[in-house]
């Protein structure tokens, strides 16, 4: 009887280490309650549309939980990405630009002097690179131990922290002019 007792411990001592922080995002419940929430514009009606949809509910939380939580936590990918969402954004130098998500990064479309460039990331090569008329320039490669390469405008490559320390390396490298601790 001890010696169930004792595998029984182990294994779930185990499974709580193994699965220890997957809780990962829940996107598919969240989306359904985000379209349940903005699904009328009364909120006794939304209320109304929820609890004939609960057993909805109660699908997408157990697909979440035991599925996509599962596929995100050890492919570090969302499964509903939010590709095709598009975020305007009013740019440093005036213009106005459309952020759209797509399946391998992001398509940014100038509106103000109409032209698309992409920001790509490569997973095969873990290397995100921009991409304007035609032209593929490599930005950096995100490296196994969470540093990154940078590929500089002069062809070098330099290696620095995943924090604002090698952003400030990064800074400090393409604009040397300006003194190291005011390049924020």
């Amino acid at each position: 009887m001890k010696k169930i007792m004792l595998k029984s411990a182990v294994v779930a001592l185990a499974g709580t280490m193994l699965f220890t922080s997957c809780i990962g995002s829940f996107s598919l419940f969240n989306k359904l309650a985000a379209w349940n929430n903005d699904a009328t514009g009364n909120k006794f009606l939304n209320a109304i549309i929820g609890v004939v949809i609960s057993p909805a509910y109660g699908i997408c939380l157990m697909a979440d939980w035991w599925v996509l939580n599962s596929i995100e936590f050890w492919t570090g990918n969302q499964v509903l990405a939010d590709v095709g969402k598009t975020q305007p954004v009013v740019g440093s130098d005036g213009d106005f630009y459309l952020v759209t998500t797509i399946v391998d990064g992001y398509s940014i479309s100038n509106e103000t002097k109409k032209q698309t460039s992409f920001l790509k990331f490569d997973k095969e090569n873990s290397v995100w690179s921009y991409e304007s008329e035609g032209q593929v320039s490599k930005l950096l490669r995100v490296n196994a131990d969470n540093t990154l390469t940078v590929f500089l405008p002069n062809g070098d490559t330099m290696d620095v922290t995943n924090d604002a320390q090698g952003l400030q390396q990064v800074k400090a490298a393409l604009n040397p002019a300006i003194p190291f601790m005011a390049a924020n």
